[in-house]
């Protein structure tokens, strides 16, 4: 068997990455990190042998190694095209032998018995020039033998160097290999070796050195290996290498004899890494070939068919551009006959190499070795030649090749001599598609599947249309060929007389088109098909044509032009070959063989082929006579027009009887006797015609030259005698003896024998020579695949794989994470070709398994850290696996041992360097089981000698002078590498390992060993001879784990579900910056139950936290898993040293983190170097009984067997959602863009032949770089001048561009807080909204000014109306494209321009109808500018009555009108009617109000044209105020407040049993209101809205709405109502009076200052008698007593929202009388009703009414308040100590504060300084700060804050009546109102006419500032008022009852009528009546003033009607 040995490990490569960074201040030119692509690919090189098959064969890549391809790829990179054309034997060489019997080995490519040697330890190499000691290895001893070559096995870790410019570039190192003689004295080789590339991942290479012959020695070799290149200081320099150990190579004589080999040795490169797929050109099997066989060669002898298969004439002809013959030799021939087969066969034969398919066949059924030996005797090998012949297209005469035309493919297989003779067209020959004459049929066939061997020589013959067969004792071929004749004749003489039976196919059988498919030599040997019609097919001329496709799959074809041509005879013998038949003859037809064509004449059962008979005498034989005497035995009989009436010539077919000769003669027309002609006569047979004729032959058809030769006389053998057969018939054309109609042709198909009657049958086909043609056309494809020599049920190595991140800088800048994978498969002893597979899986969720146990059965429950990850709709969740135990890599003998401290010994007193102690914490436990002593003594010299070398200890030392970049970003590179170092001594005891303090440059080691705690590696001896107990020590888990947070508190507990060793091992960053150990608290907690946690302080500007764990646990390897060392290598771990349920569990190793396992059975291969791989399967399953973060894992143990225990080691995960899905990768192994979240892939090798290893699966959790926090932020003011707008205000904000964190961009949001939203008077503030809405830019971070900070300014800052009042609010976020970092927030006060603009003047009005016109001045300058450039606008307000011009008066009225700056008049629709102040104050753009207040007092009256019709006052319904009595009049003060409780809606039962009231039942309700003692107002302490009635005018109008509203603001300015809360506490007992005491926040001490620097000045201030921090407007701070009442206290239950309110409390007797005040507190849900001073009527036992007063005659009406939900109480206590407070006087220590004096609500002095209830324990209070006039802004007087209410009118109304507006539960349909899509129709309430029938008001009362302003409803009144309509009409009078229509006035209401007469006689006066009045028509009559009676018509008399009214 060959064997394939190569070790091959991938890398990866990734695109070039461009990034941008920011550029320095003044337009510097930003650089761009370029990033190398990842191009340093194993080294070690791939050797494969390929057994080809059987021997010996002819040649292997004849035309050389451009014959070779990779994956269906050329290797032109592999070999020198511009030199001699060969293999680049640095990359690439290959050796092939033919499988001769006395064939050689391959070199190198030959099987190798290989003895795998490792250190002790691996040995790190340096070159001592950084400042470390070098470190190598010297003079190591082989063992003895005479190797034949060596093998270097190295791996480094990573090869890059980053400059400061952020590039990531390839990098280089070299190594020296020098070979020794056995005593190191003498050299004999030295290899030195450069690796230059860039890669991030773990790279292994090897170095063979090949022994010369004559150095080779028996005792072994010594060798020294040193790194030759420089060691780097550079942290961005990357360079560590190790050595792992050697090969000893023993090359193996195997040579395979008889079989043919191919060798190919390829070292990984760009284009060529992995296992490829290799092809060659292989000249197959030399096989016999007849002696006269004599083929085309190349000038060489090699047998080749190029120069022959040519165009047929022209320069590229083969007899103008020459060609050589085997037979000629090296002499050029040029002759048009090129012969072939060489005159007569003597039927011999020689072996040599051919395409013919016939001798291929005729080779396979003789050759004795790989045949069927069949006896060369027992076939027709004649019949073979002539068939073979027709393969090569040679004339069957001459031998001569003669050729079929084809198409030239392109390629080197038609190649006129002398042409295209350049190395690079090696593989090319005339252009595709130029005609050239080629063999008919050749044969390029692998034989490799095992069937039947005359299946696959049948399969072979069809090549050529051919079949074996047996017949007559002899092996034969059957061929469809064309010019055949036939073998028998058979007519009506011959066959049973009935038997003959004729059949044919059907139309739709007939094929029009075949799909073909061949074997495309020039696509890579691919399938390729391709589809050739009929022609005409599928036209549309023949209609009922029906499309029938065939298909054909060639075997052994490569030609398309052969190919092509099985498709035309496909169609062809489809369309032809449509008869059959069968017929019963006689035993003389079993001379035939299937295959043979037969003649058929007979004119029976209306077929006529033809007459036929029997010769009844023997022809003469003498000149000039060829008469032939016929008898003819059937019906029809013979006549004259039988020989007259035809239009062609006639033939005779003569069949002779005794030799089977047929001969074939052209008939004469004329009469016997003239020399030519024909008789006719007859017997008694006949009644009519004739059935005997003599016929005279005049022509015979030459079978040889295939031309008729005239013919006078026969000859011996050709006269017809009697007996002999006979058919006759017309010949169409003499050129086509095929449609002679003398018989029929057909090809015989079977022939049975009937052994009873002794008769055969017959099945035959139609013979038509015509089909046969040669064609060509074009080509599809498909691939092949080889033929592995290793048994292909082999299963192959699971793969070694490694998955990690690697962050990656995009061309814009953007930080992506990709995954990097990374195999390293073991394929020692697999020699199989594969592929790896991977599968991708991305988790919807994923979290840490935190189980105490976790026992590995179905149905366990199973915890896990995240909680929020078991959440879905159900209370089960599918699919969920436990993953981590799948494709767990341990490195076998690996002992990580965490070093606690270091020292130096051994320095003689100071005199020497000495000896590096490093104490190791267990080493003394370290016990190697499988040589049964401690691990440092197994490598012991009277075993091994010097074989194992020294043993070593890998130690960390910080060999970088400086880090680079930043830890998880781009880039990043540490100072720490790994160093191994011989072992000086050691002792067990003491736990201590010695090793040299070496000095290099100065510098000693110790001094580059970083501070302990580290960890340190020891290797244990592997050696396949010494696994006595299967004991191998591995390393653990590593994993780092990350946890991130927000920070609450001064105090931040971490809580870690992972336990690192040492506080060392845990790195904390707030805000993104890395803390230093000493910054932070870490508790393990080894002997508390609990997790370990870290304990951080924070300040108050610090936000988020994110903790990073190094931690290292137990291997994943449980009792009962499987794990894989190499292919074949699966061992089940049979104990384990860390698991408490393992025989071998040792808890001393255990509690010092080092690891053993013990293997079921004992490998029998070397483990060093190698890893134990978990192939065990994750279990998946479901999770039920969700409760938390845990549940119930139910999972199928069957199909996932094995054990979970190690759960508890945190070292498993779970994940939810895990399916797979196939992963597909380029070359580079690169998955890019990971997502955030967790990835899984899982990989497995699978061969050709489909077998598949086990799953290697790894996980990785992407998380976004941690972008930190941007520091010193900081905003600055200033004003600049606006070209439009004056002055305004701008604000920059600054901050440091944050280094090494791959920012591209800022996100700065800013926004203004205080900003109002509802109204400044009648108009919106455009101040922007108040905390909802940011405005944010992205600021790229390539702006850096030369400071290195990035500044943003915001211009046109509303400052707000008063300087001080507002602030701008920055959140900076810095951006790494769409990764977000950590958000800094920053504030800052705006003053902005504080000097105020001048007033108006000349400030005046008065009233215009139902307008007021308002006029002013404004002050300008001289040349008429206004005076204040920054004026922005005149606001102008309105109080009711004469009021004066003060601020307070401003602030608290109404606002009316805001006009812009410039315009000096406005006029207003007038809403309310009466006496108003309109008070006008001028505002600049900064928002600072005018110091003086203009004002104008007028009364406006309503007009006298416009009539109230409908009036309703709600603060008082019964008062009239419109000259009429209100429509409401029967309503309660207030109803929308008074009468309300359903919130507006109508309900028959609102759920008390009672319907909703006739005020919600139209849709009027209120809140936010309560009452006052005076009855007709109503208090808003807070934001509150009141909602009227619907109000029906009764029909639709078209008037006005006049509203009058008027309120009253008071001002309170009490600490009671100023003040803000600092903090809320709960006090501790403190044991001295007038000390508060509490430890929380640090200590209420600390938060005031006590030894906190964070606390800007703490200190008592004289001024406020009180403790401050800060500046003179600093905190100034109390304590408060919230709501402490002392006095009997009653549970409250139930409140009722009514007038009066009713209380229900809880127990049976509450105890109150009438009259007692109460207090409420404490009520949740009816807020409005806490800390009220109530006064009560008891109800009952347990229930009371409320009233404001203590005479109990104003309710507490409830009704706007909120609904009762909870809680509450009734507090008889003393109402004056509520909410009290008290100074500070001072601090005493960290907890404790010193109270001053106190004071209660009311402001009186206690007179003391002991605050109720608050210095005993468990008392709540609050810190506050009382507000000053500087915190709000210096425009605050006791006035109030100027805006701080506003409040808005709206209105909305409806056309429609009742029945629409209503639905018919009574609730109101609001899409009914005008404009209902917004805001329910409401909009803001404007004077003016509109149309309307109903209509309803919402008053809004917006109070920004309830602890400083009370708002109260005085008045609130409206009406619907309509102008005045005159109706006048005159008409005769005609003494009848007179009727007007009216109807166009639109009167509401009857009008008021006058009339006049016209045209009356002023004797007869006349009077007129009304009859009848409504607003619709009047009715009148006139009258005589005298006697009443009707008037008279006579007079001519006219009436004037005039009707009044509205």
């Amino acid at each position: 068997m060959a064997y394939r040995n190569f070790t091959n490990y991938s890398n990866t490569q990734i695109p070039i990455i461009q990034g941008a960074k920011g550029g320095k201040g003044g337009g510097a030119e930003p650089h761009t990190p370029i990033e190398h692509s990842q191009d340093l690919f194993s080294t070690d090189i791939l050797f494969v042998v390929v057994g080809v098959g059987e021997g010996p064969i002819y040649r292997i890549n004849p035309n050389g190694p451009q014959d070779i391809q990779f994956s269906d790829n050329s290797i032109d990179d592999l070999l020198n095209l511009d030199g001699n054309g060969l293999e680049n034997t640095k990359k690439f060489k290959t050796l092939s032998t033919t499988g001769t019997t006395t064939q050689g080995r391959l070199d190198v490519f030959g099987e190798a018995t290989i003895t795998p040697q490792n250190f002790a330890s691996p040995v790190s190499l340096k070159n001592g020039s950084s400042g470390i000691p070098a470190s190598g290895v010297t003079l190591q001893e082989t063992s003895a033998k005479d190797w034949d070559s060596l093998e270097f096995m190295f791996n480094i870790q990573g090869l890059r160097k980053i400059t400061d410019k952020g590039d990531i570039l390839r990098h280089s190192l070299s190594v020296r290999i020098t070979v020794f003689d056995s005593l190191g004295q003498t050299q004999i080789t030295t290899t030195d070796k450069t690796i230059s590339g860039k890669t991030d991942s773990s790279f292994k290479f090897m170095i063979k050195i090949q022994i010369p012959e004559a150095r080779k020695s028996v005792n072994g070799y010594r060798f020294t290996i040193e790194k030759t290149s420089s060691d780097s200081t550079s942290s961005g320099t990357v360079d560590s290498v190790v050595l792992l150990g050697w090969n000893e190579i023993e090359n193996s004589p195997q040579s395979y004899p008889r079989t043919a080999h191919i060798g190919y040795a390829l070292k990984a490169t760009d284009e060529h890494n992995g296992i490829p797929n290799f092809s060659s050109l292989v000249k197959g099997l030399l096989h016999k070939v007849p002696t006269n066989y004599n083929q085309p060669t190349l000038v060489t002898g090699e047998i080749d068919w190029r120069h022959v298969e040519v165009t047929a004439t022209g320069a590229t002809s083969s007899a103008t551009a020459g060609y050589f013959m085997q037979q000629s030799g090296t002499a050029v021939q040029t002759s048009t006959n090129i012969n072939i087969y060489a005159g007569t066969w003597d039927g011999t034969f020689v072996y040599s190499w051919s395409q013919n398919p016939v001798w291929i066949i005729y080779d396979i059924l003789t050759n004795k070795t790989y045949g069927l030996g069949v006896p060369e005797d027992t076939i027709d090998k004649y019949r073979f030649y002539q068939i073979a012949q027709y393969c090569d297209a040679c004339d069957v005469t001459t031998g001569n090749f003669v050729g079929v035309h084809g198409l030239s493919d392109g390629s080197f297989k038609y190649k006129p001599r002398n042409t295209f003779t350049a190395i690079r067209e090696n593989q090319i020959g005339l252009l595709q598609g130029t005609k050239i004459k080629e063999r008919r049929f050749i044969l390029d066939v692998v034989i490799a599947d095992q069937k039947q061997s005359f299946d696959t020589l049948n399969t072979l013959a069809a090549s050529f249309r051919g079949a074996i067969v047996y017949a007559h004792g002899k092996i034969t071929l059957a061929c469809d060929l064309p010019d055949e004749t036939p073998a028998m004749v058979f007519n009506e003489a011959t066959m049973q007389q009935g038997s003959f039976n004729i059949g044919g196919n059907k139309e739709s059988d007939i094929v029009t088109g075949v799909d073909v498919s061949y074997i495309d030599t020039t696509n890579h040997y691919k399938r390729e098909t391709i589809r050739v019609d009929q022609e005409g097919s599928n036209d549309g001329v023949i209609k009922a044509e029906v499309e029938n496709i065939a298909s054909l799959d060639l075997v052994g074809c490569t030609r398309r032009s052969q190919a092509l041509r099985f498709a035309q005879y496909q169609i062809a013998a489809s369309r032809y070959i449509r008869r059959t038949c069968t017929f019963t003859t006689s035993t003389d037809a079993l001379s035939l063989i299937p295959g043979d064509v037969i003649g058929v004449a007979t004119q029976s059962g209306g077929i006529a082929y033809g007459f036929g008979g029997k010769i009844h005498a023997t022809s003469p034989v003498q000149s000039s006579n060829t008469n032939v005497f016929l008898e003819h035995f059937t019906v029809p009989s013979l006549a004259t027009t039988t020989f007259t009436a035809n239009t062609g010539a006639l033939v005779l077919r003569v069949i002779k009887v005794k030799d089977e000769r047929i001969d074939l003669y052209i008939l004469s027309n004329g009469k016997v006797g003239v020399g030519s002609g024909f008789a006719l006569s007859k017997t008694d047979n006949v009644n009519s015609g004739f059935d005997l004729a003599t016929v005279n032959p005049i022509k015979r058809y030459n079978n040889i030259t295939r031309v008729w030769d005239n013919y006078t006389a026969f000859t011996a053998n050709t006269v017809p005698q009697k007996g002999d057969l006979w058919t006759f018939g017309e010949l169409e054309t003499e050129s086509d003896v095929y449609r002679s109609k003398s018989d029929k042709l057909f090809k015989v198909l079977s022939i049975s024998r009937d052994t009873k009657d002794e008769t055969v049958q017959v099945a035959a086909s139609e013979y038509i020579s015509n089909i046969y043609v040669d064609s060509d056309t074009f080509i599809d494809y498909k691939p092949t695949s080889y033929t592995d020599i290793q048994s292909g049920l082999t299963v192959p190595p699971v793969p070694n794989f490694t998955f990690e991140r690697n962050p990656r800088s995009k061309a814009d800048g953007s930080i992506v994470m990709d995954g990097l994978l990374s195999t390293s498969t073991e394929k020692d002893g697999f020699g199989i070709t594969y592929t790896t597979q991977y599968d991708i899986s991305r988790p919807t969720a994923t979290s840490l398994v935190a189980n105490a146990n976790l026992s590995g059965t179905s149905g366990q429950t199973i915890h896990i850290e995240h909680s929020n990850v078991l959440v879905g709709d159900t209370n089960t969740i599918t699919p969920v696996s436990v993953t981590g135990k799948n494709g767990f890599s341990s490195i076998i003998g690996e002992i990580k041992l965490l070093c606690t401290s270091i020292a130096v010994v051994d320095t003689a007193s100071g005199t020497l360097d000495g000896n590096v102690q490093l104490t190791l914490q267990g080493f003394g436990q370290v016990f190697d089981e499988n040589f049964q002593t401690s691990i440092l003594d197994a490598n012991d010299s009277d075993v091994f000698g010097a074989l194992k070398g020294t043993d070593h200890l890998t130690i960390p030392i910080k060999e970088k002078t400086e880090q680079q970049g930043l830890l998880n970003f781009v880039g990043y590179a540490g100072i720490i590498t790994n160093l191994s170092q011989p072992i000086l001594g050691f002792t067990l005891a003491n736990d201590t390992i010695k090793i040299e303090n070496k000095k290099t440059e100065e510098v000693t080691l110790v001094n580059k060993i970083p501070d302990a705690p580290f960890y340190v590696t020891l290797n244990q001896l592997l050696d396949s001879r010494f696994y006595s107990n299967n004991s191998f020590y591995v390393s653990g888990y590593e994993d780092t784990y990350i946890k991130n947070g927000e920070i609450n508190g001064s105090e931040t507990i971490i809580d870690l579900p992972v336990s690192p060793r040492d506080k060392a091992f845990v790195r904390l960053f707030v805000d993104g910056i890395e803390k230093s150990i000493g910054q932070f608290v870490f508790n393990k907690n080894d002997t508390v139950a609990g997790n370990a946690n870290v304990i951080y302080t924070s300040s108050a500007s610090e936000t988020f936290f994110r903790a990073e764990v190094d931690y290292y646990s137990v291997p994943i390897f449980e009792i009962g898993d499987n794990v894989q060392s190499s292919h074949s290598n699966v061992f089940s771990i049979s104990n384990s040293s860390y698991d408490p349920l393992s025989a071998r569990y040792n808890a001393a190793l255990s509690a010092n983190y080092i690891y053993r396992v013990q293997t079921a059975s004992k490998p029998v291969s070397n483990l060093g170097g190698l890893s134990f791989t978990n192939i065990s399967i994750d279990p998946i399953g479901s999770i039920s009984n969700i409760s938390g973060g845990s549940g119930t894992f139910h999972y199928d143990t069957n199909e996932f067997p094995g054990r979970l225990t190690l759960a508890n080691n945190r070292v498993y995960n779970l994940e939810i959602g895990s399916e797979y899905e196939a992963l597909f990768l380029t070359k580079n192994k690169v998955i890019p863009d990971l997502s955030i979240g967790t990835t899984s892939v899982r990989a497995r090798n699978k061969t050709r032949g489909g077998r598949t290893s086990a799953f290697n699966t790894k996980s990785l959790n992407i998380q976004p770089i941690p972008i930190q926090k941007v520091t010193n932020i900081s905003i600055e003011e200033s004003l600049y001048r606006e070209q439009t707008g004056g002055v305004a205000v701008r604000v920059t904000i600054q901050f440091d561009h944050v280094l090494k964190q791959n920012v591209t961009d800022y996100e700065i949001s800013y926004k203004l807080d205080s900003v109002d939203n509802i109204t400044d008077g009648a108009v919106t503030n455009d101040g922007g909204t108040d905390l909802t809405s940011f405005n944010t830019v992205k600021v790229p971070a390539i702006g850096i000014d030369a400071d290195g900070k990035i500044r943003f300014t915001v211009n046109g800052i509303n400052r707000g109306p008063i300087s001080d009042s507002r602030n701008v609010i920055f959140r900076v976020v810095p951006l790494n494209r769409d990764i977000r970092g950590i958000t800094a927030v920053i504030a800052k006060s705006i003053i902005g321009k504080t000097a105020q603009p001048a007033n108006i003047f000349n400030f005046t009005g008065g009233q215009q109808t139902d307008q007021i016109t308002l006029l002013w001045s404004y002050a300008r300058t001289t040349d008429g500018e206004l005076k204040d450039i920054d004026l922005k606008e005149v606001v102008i307000k309105r109080l009711t009555g004469a009021q004066s011009a003060s601020i307070e008066n401003f602030v608290v009225a109404d606002g009316l009108v805001t006009v812009s700056a410039g315009t000096a008049r406005k006029s207003i629709p007038i809403d309310t009617f009466g006496e108003f102040t309109y008070l006008a104050r001028t505002r600049d753009t900064s928002g600072n109000f005018s110091d003086e207040v203009a004002s104008i007092t007028l009364t406006t009256s309503r007009p006298n044209r416009s009539t109230v019709i409908r009036a309703y006052n709600e603060d008082s319904p019964t008062t009239a105020f419109a000259g009429k009595t209100n429509d409401n009049s029967a309503e309660t003060n207030f109803p929308s407040f008074t009468t309300s409780n359903s919130g507006g809606l109508a309900f028959v039962n609102k759920g008390d049993g009672h319907p909703s009231s006739i005020v919600d039942n139209a849709n009027g309700t209120s809140s936010g209101f309560s009452a006052t003692a005076t009855a007709s107002d109503l208090l808003a302490s807070e934001s509150a809205e009141y909602i009227t009635s619907i109000r029906d005018a009764g029909a639709i109008v078209t008037g006005a709405v006049f509203v009058d509203i008027e309120g009253t603001q008071a001002v309170e300015t009490t600490f009671n109502d100023s003040k803000e809360t600092y903090l809320s506490g709960v006090t501790d007992v403190s044991g001295t009076a007038g000390v508060l005491k509490d430890a929380s926040f640090g200590g209420i001490g600390h938060v005031l200052g006590f030894s906190n620097t964070a606390v800007v000045s703490p200190r008592f201030d004289s001024n406020n008698q009180t403790f401050m921090t800060g500046g003179t407007s600093g905190n100034v701070f109390a304590i408060w007593d919230d709501g402490k009442y002392t006095g009997n206290v009653i549970t409250i239950t139930g409140i009722t929202k009514a007038s009066p309110a009713v209380v229900t409390t809880s127990g049976s007797e509450h105890g109150l009388v009438n009259g007692n005040r109460i207090i409420i507190h404490d009520v949740n849900g009816m807020t409005q009703i806490n800390n009220r001073e109530l006064y009560v009527n008891r109800v009952n036992a347990t229930s009371v009414q409320l009233y404001t007063n203590a005479a109990r005659s104003a309710a507490l009406n409830s009704s706007g308040f909120g609904t009762y939900t909870s809680a509450g109480i009734l507090d008889q206590g003393d109402y004056a100590n509520a909410n009290s407070y008290a100074l500070i006087a001072g601090i005493v220590d960290a907890d404790e504060i010193r109270l001053g004096a106190s004071y209660f609500a009311n402001g009186d002095a206690t007179g003391g300084n002991v605050l109720a209830n608050i210095t005993a324990a468990a008392s709540s209070y609050k810190l506050v700060n009382f507000k000053q006039y500087s915190d709000t802004g210096s425009g605050d007087t006791f006035a109030g804050t100027l805006g701080a209410i506003s409040s808005q009118t709206l209105i909305r109304t409806t056309t429609a009546a009742n029945a629409t507006l209503y639905y018919a539960n009574g609730n109101v349909n609001i899409s009914q109102f005008i404009g209902s899509a917004v805001n329910d129709g409401f909009q803001t309430y404007q004077a003016g006419t509109r149309t309307f029938r109903q209509f309803q008001l919402k008053f809004i009362v917006q109070n920004n500032q309830p602890d400083e302003f009370d708002f109260t409803i005085d008045k609130f009144r409206y009406t619907i008022e309509k102008d005045t309509v005159t109706f006048t009409d005159t008409t005769a009078y005609n003494a009848t009852t007179k009727t007007i229509d009216i109807t166009s006035a639109g009167f509401i209401n009857r009008p008021v009528i006058s009339y006049s007469m016209l045209s009356e006689d002023s004797n007869k006066p006349h009077i007129v009546v009304t009859t009848a009045a409504s607003n619709q028509s009047i009715s009148y009559q006139v009258f005589k003033s005298d006697d009443g009676g009707a008037g008279s018509v006579s007079s001519g008399m006219s009436v004037m009607l005039t009707a009044t009214g509205v």
